[in-house]
């Protein structure tokens, strides 16, 4: 842990609780300012403005707002916010719900948040919850937000082996086996890989060797 005393460094981290994820997990949406909180291993209710209710459990409420009178957020946080509003901004981060007048009050999805945090080239804290989406764009996967182990996987193949295939060169594609062997090692069972590698073979490739 840093130990200097500039009280501009991230020392001020040990004031501010881990989240609980086993409760934030649950949630999918929270405020830009909490998403960046948790992608900084900090309690978002402990950056909140004071509120008048206590009936809703702080760990778990996105209804607060960033407290920017009397907390003091480590700089991190305030650096990552920065970045956050500057991805709104630029049409990097989109927001589910916009607030105009305060960025950081806006609500974002976690999964997008995440998305946009991995592409950025931010690291995730252990534990965090929220997982990025493959680039959907590229390949237009018709089942949206929904995923499972073995969907990733096979995006992830189509990424890795599909994405530079030119139909007007056929030594751009690759073979089967290649697709199979690379799924095995990532602990595909071989007949599912054979099969995931079938579904991801451009129509009307002809088999054979690559010229």
């Amino acid at each position: 842990m840093n130990t200097s005393n500039n009280p501009g460094d991230d020392s001020v981290l040990w004031a501010i609780p881990r989240p609980d994820w086993r409760q934030w997990e649950r949630k999918h949406k929270a405020k830009l300012w909490q998403a960046v909180a948790l992608l900084c291993e900090l309690e978002p209710s402990r950056l909140e403005s004071p509120r008048p209710s206590s009936t809703v459990p702080q760990s778990v409420s996105t209804t607060g707002k960033l407290d920017t009178l009397f907390t003091q957020p480590p700089p991190k946080f305030n650096s990552l916010l920065g970045l956050a509003k500057t991805g709104i901004g630029a049409g990097l981060l989109r927001p589910d719900k916009l607030d105009p007048e305060q960025l950081e009050e806006s609500e974002i999805d976690l999964t997008v948040f995440a998305s946009w945090a991995n592409a950025t080239g931010l690291a995730f804290p252990e534990g965090f919850p929220w997982q990025p989406e493959m680039n959907l764009q590229i390949t237009g996967w018709p089942w949206g937000r929904h995923e499972t182990e073995l969907l990733r996987k096979l995006a992830h193949a189509a990424d890795l082996f599909w994405k530079k295939y030119d139909p007007a060169d056929l030594s751009s594609a690759p073979t089967n086996e290649q697709v199979i062997e690379w799924l095995i090692g990532e602990k595909v069972a071989r007949r599912t890989a054979e099969v995931m590698a079938t579904i991801l073979r451009a129509d009307g490739l002809p088999t054979g060797p690559r010229k």
